[in-house]
Parts: structure tokens; C-alpha cells; sequence
């Protein structure tokens, strides 16, 4: 265990390496979309693996700029749930989360915008209540988002949330996983808040459900690298396969 918590820690500290000094000049051009990282918008699939441990994630374009995301456990797929997310303009929104069912929509009641280091926050206006996810076009400098509010439950409690993102420009094509090398890479740091505990039990403080960093491929999509601070500090996924379907 020790082991593969400081093999762990040795490759962030070189992949946080990578997002610092070979970060895009801030007046570089082209470096893509949100979509060349995500995939978002192409029927595409990807395996992550921890060990013998695995999981995996699909894209389901929509049309009219919507497309949905499913994770889950690829010995059984598809998974019912799936988060549907939607470019609006220059922005990614997220809307909410579906299955068969029906869907919970997501709302904020405020959001802000800043610095890497989450200074200089000024308001961000939603005017559909959609929570700004990410930039659509990829930036050359580092920029915070923060959110909070409420995942609507019909006939039930709505669950309060703060979302709290970091989203760093591309590193040079020197990100690499254990599987895959020479790729160009965006990183997505996050923590994730709320009140809900589980089988109903809603109300009370926001409490810390994960922290995490979550890198993206150029061309190949998420997970590339998901390494977790909370909970298991230390635990680290990596994309070993990905595909278009």
C-alpha cells in the first residue's frame, strides 16, 4: 500500500510539473476546445483502471448541443444514470443528472468566477440557473469557478451543493499515464459538497464528498488521470483504453 501511494504521489508531483512549466504561453493561440479534450461530442468510450480495478465512461451526443455522460461498471453497461451536460455559447453547462426515470434538475443560486487561486472573484450570471461548467474554448491561463445550490427533487428535499473547479491550460505534449505517453493534457481540479447522506436523509451542514484532480487527453477524453484527495487520499485511475463507438 505504501508503495503504490508514493509511486501515486511521484506521478502528480510530475504531472503538477507539467501543468506549471509546461503550461501554454499566456499568449498562445489555438489550443482548442473543451470538446478536442472531453470528446463530449462524439459517441466515444474510455476504460479507466486502479489495479484490477475498472471503470468507464461513454459519451451519448444528443443533438442541439446536448450530450449525455454515463460512468459506470463496464461488466454492467450501461449504467442507468447519466449527467447531461450542454454547450451554451463560450460555455459548458451542467443541467443535471437522469436515468429511465425522469431528471433531477441542478440550479445555482450563485456562482463566481476567478484566479487559479480562487481570488478575485467576481459574480457569474446565470440567467437559466445552469451551472457554468467550463470554458468551450480552452484558456491560456488558469481560471476558479465556484457554485452553490440546489439539485431539485420532486416531492422530496432538495439537496444543497457547492461546487468549487480549477481549470488549467494545456500542458506541453509531455502528459503521460501508465499506459500512454506524449499527449497534451488539460487538468481539472474539484471539490464537491452537500448535504445529502444517502436513503433519503437530506438537511443539514454541506459536507466534503470528494476532492480530486481530473485529467483530460487531447483526443482520447476524461480520466486520463483521476486522482483523489478525498476520500482515500492518494488513490489514483488511469485511462488505459479509449475508443469511438
Amino acid at each position: 500500500m505504501f508503495s503504490a501511494i508514493r509511486k501515486s504521489a511521484v506521478a502528480v508531483a510530475a504531472l503538477a510539473l507539467a501543468f506549471v512549466a509546461g503550461a501554454a504561453p499566456a499568449h498562445a493561440a489555438g489550443l482548442g476546445t473543451y470538446g478536442d479534450f472531453s470528446r463530449m461530442f462524439d459517441k466515444s468510450a474510455g476504460q479507466f483502471w486502479s489495479g484490477s480495478w475498472r471503470n468507464q465512461w461513454a459519451w451519448e451526443p444528443k443533438g442541439g448541443n446536448v450530450s449525455h455522460i454515463r460512468w459506470g461498471d463496464p461488466a454492467k453497461w450501461p449504467p442507468a444514470n447519466y449527467e447531461k451536460f450542454q454547450r451554451v455559447g463560450d460555455w459548458v453547462k451542467l443541467d443535471g443528472y437522469g436515468n429511465s426515470e425522469g431528471m433531477l434538475k441542478q440550479r445555482v443560486t450563485k456562482e463566481r468566477i476567478g484566479d487559479v487561486n480562487c481570488k478575485n472573484m467576481k459574480p457569474l450570471l446565470s440567467l437559466d440557473g445552469k451551472q457554468h461548467y467550463v470554458k468551450w474554448t480552452v484558456q491560456p491561463e488558469a481560471y476558479c469557478l465556484e457554485a452553490w445550490g440546489k439539485i431539485l427533487i420532486p416531492g422530496g428535499t432538495d439537496v444543497d451543493f457547492y461546487h468549487k473547479q480549477v481549470w488549467f491550460p494545456p500542458s506541453g505534449p509531455t502528459c503521460a499515464n501508465k499506459y500512454f505517453k506524449g499527449r497534451t493534457c488539460i487538468k481539472q481540479f474539484e471539490i464537491w459538497k452537500d448535504n445529502n447522506r444517502g436513503n433519503g436523509d437530506v438537511g443539514g451542514p454541506l459536507e466534503l464528498r470528494h476532492k480530486r484532480d481530473n485529467i483530460f487527453a487531447k483526443g482520447m477524453g476524461p480520466a486520463f488521470i483521476i486522482h483523489n484527495y478525498f476520500p482515500n487520499d492518494g488513490w489514483q485511475a488511469e485511462l488505459r483504453q479509449a475508443w469511438t463507438y
